[in-house]
């Protein structure tokens, strides 16, 4: 099942102004050439705004970052925790979860539906540990 990442607000508003001042303002300016080169590094950044999610695939979890690609297998996950480091990461939205996933490696995600994942997840494995404030209050059950 794929997974889309979370897009904040303002990342967003980033994203696409910088995409569409770079190449607006070569063309106001009568730079064409300058223009087609924007064109492409627009493109580029916008890949990543576009093409961030997560799909989870028999045992393994494939994190797609615009032309980045990671693959963790769910066996292997050590640690699950809630995280807002503005740290760079396949994520475009500072609503994290972190992913301890062997000795050194971590990863933060966001991905959309925080819930259906992390179920998904503990159906491969039950025996991930997880943040306590992952799972929901005993309180919202009640409304």
């Amino acid at each position: 099942m794929y997974f889309p990442s979370i897009r904040d607000k303002w990342i967003t508003i980033i994203t696409w102004a910088i995409s569409l001042a770079g190449i607006i303002l070569p063309l106001v300016n009568g730079q064409p050439f300058a223009a087609g080169i924007m064109i492409l590094l627009a493109g580029f950044l916008l890949w990543f705004w576009l093409r961030t999610g997560y799909k989870i695939e028999g045992e393994k979890l494939k994190i797609y970052y615009g032309p980045i690609r990671q693959t963790i297998h769910i066996p292997d996950i050590k640690l699950v925790l809630l995280s807002k480091m503005p740290l760079i990461a396949p994520a475009l939205s500072f609503k994290r979860i972190q992913i301890s996933c062997g000795k050194y490696d971590v990863v933060s995600i966001s991905p959309k539906n925080r819930d259906k994942f992390i179920s998904m997840l503990l159906d491969i494995n039950p025996d991930i540990p997880m943040d306590e404030r992952i799972y929901p209050k005993e309180e919202d059950f009640q409304r």
